[in-house]
């Protein structure tokens, strides 16, 4: 296997090879002599050339890029090449445009190898590739028994307690609890002093008091306040929508924490490795020249790569916890140990048992089949508005009229609204109309969370495999093909180039890049499905979604039958 890997890297890695007279025409300066006449027929045989250095031939042959052909605006509409290209240097052709930027750093110009001295070579050297400054590090806090690790339960409480969100629904419940009592609440009498008469026989007529009252009728009252108690019901479900939300986003942030952390741990690891091989490809390089020039030059570059994604990392640790702190309500609090991995087990979870809990127990469905109640009494209520509600009125009065009498009189009236031009007609059709929708209300609800759930699914059974894939098959693979890329350059650098390590310690870097990536895919899918279960910890979650892996989908097509078909042998044709 790690020939096969080997085989493949090397594969990648090869280059198109030169012409030898295009490889002349690289290696030689713009400004070098030009080439000398062809010698004379009577001259005496001129000694071979000295072969050229092993490192020189082999990595100008591997790594210079392959002569491309002429663009379509360098050919004449004969089909024949422009002179002036033709005459113009390859190593022209190749310059990088000055626009680009680092295109004009200076060539890497070194001393020849000397071993009886060494020093002006690796004075140049090291001029040229100083240490690498070091990055400042993030201090993540650990755990102390003064100041132990906090859970996820922990931090949930304190959301629970401080988030605004959930203060202001809870005080929406207490004013929907008041509109339900005073939906039930009778009229208040109306008493007042009434004088009839006066003036009409020259004293004070009749002088009493009244007190009047309004009796509603047809049971409008208690219509009225069952309708304002679903309200309240909904309020409810509300706060524990809310609650939810919060909880996920807390859950979310919490899960963030973790993969930042993990990410600072991995990529100052990362940091590390590049430095270490920028160090030894330096060292190579004074030592007899066993490495191209500008090899340390390419691994210095991989190593700040590192470590700006270091930095990258440690900031999102940061904002990730100022994120998860302001969604606590607590945005000032400093950062403090968090329990957990981003590594631990994830719970699994079954689609379909996620599907039946969430149409069972979400507060949108609830409060859809709510609604339908509530409609109903308002319609109810609407409908028997035109009966009509007593007026009572009662008065006693003091009789003026003949002195000496002073006799007490008294006045009663009943009296009713007739419902003959304003029969309520009017609302009793917007009520039927609200009711229409919010029969409707509960499918539309279990459609959105429906398509929300097959998203949020999708997206947490991907990267959990992804996850899965990476941990245990992608990463340890790519580990050891580094590795074995790298001793085998060492041993046999005319089988594996200088590229090859290049190529080998991006795709690792790359496939450490995904997994955290997936990591933080796979924790956000967990923290939404966890609200659209309406469970608060990973352990509820486990518990109702199934808790197994689940079952392979069946194959399209029947498995062929032995003999059947062009290769009844069963081995390869």
């Amino acid at each position: 296997m790690l020939c096969c890997a080997l085989a493949l890297v090397q594969a990648s890695c090869r280059t198109i090879q030169f012409d030898h007279r295009d490889l002349t025409e690289v290696t030689q300066p713009i400004s070098a002599a030009p080439p000398a006449m062809a010698p004379p027929v009577n001259a005496p045989p001129q000694p071979a050339a000295p072969p050229p250095h092993r490192l020189t031939a082999r990595r100008t042959a591997q790594l210079q890029p392959a002569v491309e052909p002429a663009p379509s605006r360098w050919l004449h509409s004969n089909g024949e090449l422009d002179r002036d290209v033709e005459s113009t240097s390859l190593s022209q052709r190749l310059q990088l445009p000055p626009d680009l930027p680092g295109a004009r750093a200076p060539h890497i110009a070194l001393p020849e190898f000397d071993p009886e001295n060494p020093g002006q070579r690796s004075r140049v050297i090291d001029k040229l590739f100083p240490d690498l400054p070091p990055v400042w590090p993030l201090e993540i806090p650990r755990p102390t028994p003064e100041r132990p690790a906090m859970s996820l339960r922990q931090l949930q409480d304190l959301a629970d307690q401080y988030n605004p969100l959930l203060i202001q629904a809870r005080a929406n419940i207490t004013s929907m609890e008041g509109l339900a009592i005073q939906a039930g609440l009778h009229p208040n009498p109306v008493v007042g002093y009434e004088a009839d008469t006066v003036g009409s026989s020259q004293n004070r007529n009749y002088q009493g008091m009244y007190v009047s009252q309004l009796v509603k009728t047809a049971n409008k009252l208690n219509l009225a306040r069952s309708a304002a108690n679903v309200d309240v019901i909904n309020a409810q479900l509300a706060l524990r929508r809310t609650r939810m939300e919060v909880f996920a986003r807390v859950k979310r942030n919490y899960f963030a924490v973790l993969v930042a952390q993990e990410n600072v741990i991995v990529t100052s690891a990362l940091v590390r490795l590049a430095e270490e091989v920028f160090r030894i490809q330096r060292s190579r390089l004074k030592t007899a020249g066993e490495a191209a020039g500008f090899e340390p030059g390419q691994l210095r570059g991989l190593a700040d790569v590192a470590k700006t994604q270091l930095v990258a990392a440690e900031n999102t640790y940061v904002g990730a916890w100022k994120a998860m702190a302001a969604e606590m309500g607590l945005p000032r609090m400093p950062i403090a140990p968090v329990a957990g991995r981003a590594d631990m087990p994830v719970p699994v979870v079954n689609y379909e048992a996620a599907l039946a809990r969430m149409l069972s127990v979400h507060p949108d469905i609830l409060i859809g089949r709510n609604m339908v109640t509530r409609a109903r009494y308002v319609l109810r209520l609407e409908e028997v508005t035109p009966i009509p509600d007593l007026v009572l009125y009662f008065t006693a009065q003091k009789d003026f009229t003949q002195p000496g009498a002073r006799s007490t009189s008294y006045n009663t009236q009943v009296g009713l609204p007739l419902p003959i031009w304003n029969r309520n007609r009017g609302n009793i059709i917007s009520a039927r109309g609200d009711l229409i929708q919010a029969t409707q209300q509960i499918r539309r609800a279990e459609m959105d969370l429906t398509a929300q759930l097959a998203n949020t699914y999708n997206q947490y059974s991907t990267n959990r495999i992804t996850v899965q894939y990476y941990a245990d098959k992608i990463l340890p693979d790519y580990a050891r093909a580094y590795r074995g890329v790298y001793e085998l350059h060492q041993l046999q650098p005319e089988l594996i180039g200088f590229e090859g390590i290049i190529v080998a310690q991006t795709n690792l870097t790359q496939a450490i890049a995904s997994y955290i990536i997936a990591l933080n895919l796979q924790w956000a899918a967990v923290a939404e499905l966890s609200y659209l279960m309406q469970v608060e910890s990973l352990e509820e979650m486990a518990a109702l979604g199934g808790g197994r892996e689940p079952p392979a989908p069946e194959p399209i097509l029947p498995p062929p039958r032995a003999g059947a078909g062009p290769n009844p042998g069963g081995g390869r044709p």
